[in-house]
């Protein structure tokens, strides 16, 4: 039985308060709006004492279901039990960073991308595309007047607009501080982001494949998930984690007829990357199934709308771009700059002629990260007829619309980190891998980590 609704204010004034308190403690607080409107939060003294009088009150004048139980109960019970889930979601990402600390320290990095300090812990989350996302977190979209540059225009806005908000939180936008602490701080900011939506995303799975009929297997995909060696970018400022939450929540929503939801996590979806748009064609396929099981009934039309909500995010920033640069698709024009732009079949065909002219082994040998991108690749789809077989052809469609249109685009470059994201595989693989199987499945993934 839930307490009184005084009770639950209280509960809510006295986290609010102490979360407040310690952000003013750890971070130095915050100034909100300009001078002579401005508010200012720097003490956390002040915080800390509400919440600690709001406590006391709450608990001398109710002092059943404290509020620790409480915490505890919606942990484990009102979110279905996923505490463990969570836990186990935020330990492995926080692995990951450990791992890649000490191995900058006793190897150091081949190619470190770029640097905002010569602290390694503090340089560890700046790699390659993550100073693109804080480029437009902190100055946002610029066009240089022609598209065989690289440009930010090429990276959607969703994560780098959220990655400016974590950057608030831990201090980035702090009154003096320089420019290299700034960065720092804002693409740590980045990572917690990464890390809680890895986590959040974590949930969905299991839900998403208990309802699947996973079972007690279900543990088990979020496990080869979190373990999956393209993982790393989980741990990253990279908008894989949002882009895996958001496609993930949008598909389990949709399945479950909530159409608001379902639409309003695919409009993300189509905002964090391009290839996010394609989700509508699997949540088509999920309308066609619920179709042809029970007709088209009621709600066809907000069915629609949640279907098509990724495209839409996809074609409100093209429209964005076309302010910006006077083309729609400027995005993807930019692209080319990164040796991106559609091949078609040649793509493919001239690996394989590589490959058979020069021989597989010397190919491999020759191209490290292409070939643990192209073993990404026959992985997923080599799993695409268990994904077919166990769950369905909506499921199955998101292995195509993720790997076909990069592929066809830029061959193998990135293709581990489009498939990371792939749930479906994930949960198929529990289903079909033995129980004996799933610890040594667990360590060939972990340990076959590849650089980022």
């Amino acid at each position: 039985m839930n307490p009184p609704r005084w009770v639950r204010l209280f509960d809510g004034l006295t986290v609010a308060a102490l979360l407040l308190g310690l952000f003013e403690l750890f971070f130095g607080g915050f100034v909100l709006g300009t001078p002579p409107f401005d508010l200012q939060l720097r003490d956390p003294w002040g915080p800390l004492f509400v919440a600690g009088a709001a406590a006391a009150i709450r608990h001398a004048a109710h002092p059943n279901r404290p509020l620790h139980e409480r915490i505890v109960h919606l942990l484990h019970v009102s979110s279905g039990g996923l505490a463990g889930v969570v836990g186990g979601a935020i330990g492995t990402r926080a692995a990951v960073l450990i791992v890649a600390y000490f191995a900058v320290l006793l190897v150091g990095t081949v190619r470190p991308g770029f640097q905002v300090s010569g602290d390694p812990l503090f340089n560890l989350p700046a790699r390659y595309d993550a100073g693109w996302y804080a480029d437009i977190a902190i100055d946002g979209y610029a066009f240089q007047g022609r598209f065989d540059r690289q440009q930010n225009l090429a990276f959607f806005p969703a994560f780098p607009m959220l990655m400016r908000v974590a950057g608030f939180v831990v201090g980035a936008d702090g009154h003096g501080v320089s420019d290299e602490r700034r960065d720092g701080r804002l693409l740590w900011g980045g990572t917690l982001l990464s890390i809680l939506a890895f986590a959040w995303a974590a949930t969905y799975v299991l839900r998403l494949a208990t309802d699947a009929g996973g079972g007690e297997r279900a543990f088990d995909a979020v496990a080869l998930l979190s373990a999956y060696p393209f993982a790393v970018f989980f741990s990253a400022p990279y908008s894989e984690s949002l882009f895996l939450l958001s496609s993930v929540a949008a598909f389990y929503y949709y399945r479950r007829g909530q159409w608001i939801a379902s639409g309003a996590w695919g409009l993300v979806v189509g905002l964090t990357r391009p290839n996010g748009c394609f989700l509508s064609i699997a949540l088509a396929l999920l309308l066609l199934e619920r179709v042809r099981a029970s007709g088209w009934g009621r709600g066809l039309a907000a069915s629609l709308a949640a279907a098509a909500a990724p495209g839409v995010g996809m074609l409100a920033y093209s429209a964005y771009v076309k302010h910006l640069t006077g083309a729609w698709f400027g995005w993807a024009h930019v692209q080319e700059a990164w040796g991106r732009s559609y091949g078609g079949a040649d793509v493919v065909a001239g690996g394989v002629s590589w490959a058979a002219n020069q021989g597989l082994i010397r190919v491999l040998a020759a191209r490290p990260l292409d070939a643990l991108n192209g073993a990404a690749l026959v992985f997923v789809l080599a799993m695409a007829w268990p994904v077919w077989r166990r769950l369905g052809p909506a499921w199955a469609a998101l292995i195509v619309v993720n790997v076909l249109p990069p592929l066809l685009a830029g061959g193998l470059m990135s293709m581990g980190r489009f498939t990371s994201t792939i749930f479906p595989v994930f949960i198929a693989l529990a289903m079909v891998l033995p129980k004996r199987a799933m610890a040594p499945t667990l360590a060939v993934f972990a340990t076959w980590r590849p650089l980022f």
